[in-house]
């Protein structure tokens, strides 16, 4: 393997293709004083255990990029802190990271990563306290046969937020570390109340090692992008710009999460929809309090209450009993009329839940626009950044020192690449025209940047489809509608080739020159994008 050397002018970018999940490399040609050298950016490195492609490892993956960067990667971005995104700088072997034998210049991260900005903390605050109680509601669940299907769909959404490599397990194991860890915390420090021990609970976990990981490696102190600031600059590529378009500062777009109406490519399940807030605090203070016996979490005072084992237990007459206790107690433990009972059906709400907090978590992506120098070509990767955040771009500007102002519309409508959000799902592309008000797909790539429009999904269809209940990754009206706009420049990490699109779409001429600019392995895609 040799290392990944720039274009003259422009930017190569090499899309992996470990399984589901994101980890692009891109390569800038750059100075140094007098010297020229390539300037490598990583964006993001992880998996959905148990998706990979071709049966390769994150470890092959890993080497790669030592090979291709030289053992330094000059700025790593975490968009967010999902599994599928990092998990593999959380990658081990004989307790040492792989990643150690590469160093990072600097690492750049959303402003909800930063623990000196109020709204950050706030968030994260609510993130913890979500996870903690799916964690409690995971344990409680079990594995009865009853529970078992809810179970692991639940471990699935966890292990997303959670982190780790293995594949999700039946048993729950992917909320033990932070229930295991709260109720350490709990026994050590009776005194704290339920934020503060979610964060103790939740501190350790993955995805948060992950980032810690790299912030503790980098040269330099983090780096915190804000649609609010301005554009950010890549250490020796002279006028390269960086656009933070997301995450919002506003918490209501943040937790807008459904496209609406005309933004939507239709063709998906309603599923359940739960806000986080008075309904899911009330479900937290229920499974929390029942944790350890513990029984604080119910709205009526302990004297009007009655254990379930005291009551419905044959052979406890009381005087004056006519006997209707011991055939209330038969009829409510017969294992035929489990139908008539609610038990712990209430947990099912916790799926619901879960997938909301997925989502939210999606919401926080660091959403950038990669501006060129010479032309204005955009690069875009928007992790997987769902409606709020879209519609939170559609008014953003940025004005310069000389006066000169940059729109999101602009930045888009010059737009030659998308790193397509969340696998291509239906929530992280909206639909629209280039009239529309909101940004859109429609907005991207217009006028002379339109010939030269290209998109990227990291999605692994047949595994997402073989899931219990399929992932629809690419949502097909988005892959087709990003077909027709790329005239066919489609990358997808589970096709070992971009299908020859018809000649209608795409002439022979202009299909050689892309084929020409691009590379296919089993490893990894490569694209060059030119500046000039």
């Amino acid at each position: 393997m040799a290392q990944m050397t720039a274009p003259t002018t422009g930017v190569k970018i090499r899309m992996y293709r470990q399984g589901h999940g994101d980890c692009f490399l891109l390569a800038f040609a750059g100075r140094e004083g007098r010297r020229k050298r390539n300037v490598h950016v990583l964006i993001d490195c992880g998996l959905k255990p148990k998706s990979e492609v071709h049966g390769q490892k994150i470890d092959e993956i890993i080497d790669d990029i030592h090979e291709a960067t030289g053992g330094h990667v000059d700025v790593v971005i975490v968009t967010h802190e999902h599994q599928d995104h990092v998990n593999g700088f959380a990658k081990k072997r004989d307790k040492k990271h792989l990643f150690d034998k590469i160093s990072f210049g600097q690492c750049w991260l959303a402003w909800t990563e930063d623990e000196t900005d109020d709204l950050a903390n706030a968030l994260r605050d609510r993130f913890n306290d979500t996870l903690l109680t799916l964690a409690l509601a995971q344990d409680r669940l079990g594995t009865t046969p009853d529970t078992s299907d809810l179970a692991q769909r639940l471990s699935d959404l966890i292990g997303t937020e959670v982190g780790g490599d293995d594949a999700p397990q039946p048993d729950g194991s992917e909320g033990l570390e932070i229930t295991d860890a709260f109720r350490a915390a709990r026994a050590e420090n009776p005194q704290l109340g339920m934020a503060q021990l979610s964060r103790l609970a939740v501190k350790g976990i993955t995805n948060k090692r992950a980032t810690k990981y790299l912030r503790d490696r980098a040269e330099a102190t983090p780096v915190f992008l804000s649609p609010d600031h301005p554009p950010a600059e890549l250490p020796h590529v002279k006028d390269l710009k960086v656009y933070a378009l997301g995450p919002p500062r506003d918490p209501e777009l943040l937790l807008d999460l459904d496209p609406e109406g005309t933004e939507e490519f239709h063709l998906r399940a309603r599923g359940i929809r739960l806000a986080v807030n008075g309904e899911a605090r009330g479900f937290a203070a229920a499974v929390a309090g029942d944790v350890d016996g513990q029984t604080d979490g119910s709205p009526f005072n302990s004297r009007y209450r009655i254990p379930a084992d005291k009551i419905l237990k044959r052979g406890r007459r009381k005087p004056l009993d006519d006997g209707s206790h011991d055939h209330l107690a038969q009829l409510y433990n017969d294992r035929d009329a489990a139908w008539r009972r609610i038990d712990d059906d209430w947990l099912a709400t916790s799926e619901g839940l879960a997938l909301r907090l997925n989502n939210e978590v999606n919401n926080t992506s660091l959403v950038l626009a990669i501006e060129l120098p010479k032309t204005g070509k955009v690069l875009l990767f928007t992790g997987d950044a769902q409606r709020g955040s879209w519609i939170g771009w559609s008014d953003l500007s940025w004005t310069d020192d000389a006066g000169d102002t940059t729109t999101a519309r602009d930045l888009l409508a010059r737009c030659v690449l998308y790193k397509v959000g969340h696998h291509g799902s239906h929530n992280a592309t909206l639909d629209g025209i280039e009239a529309d008000e909101h940004a859109n797909i429609g907005w991207m790539a217009r006028g002379e940047f339109a010939d030269g429009f290209a998109a990227m999904i990291p999605a692994n269809t047949p595994w997402a489809l073989g899931k219990k209940r399929p992932w629809v990754h690419p949502l097909p009206q988005i892959e087709a509608a990003l077909e027709k706009k790329a005239r066919g420049r489609v990358f997808r990490t589970d096709r070992d080739h971009v299908p020859r699109p018809p000649t209608d779409l795409m002439p022979d001429d202009d299909w050689t020159a892309f084929q020409d600019r691009i590379e296919e392995k089993a490893l990894y895609f490569e694209y060059s994008i030119e500046d000039k």
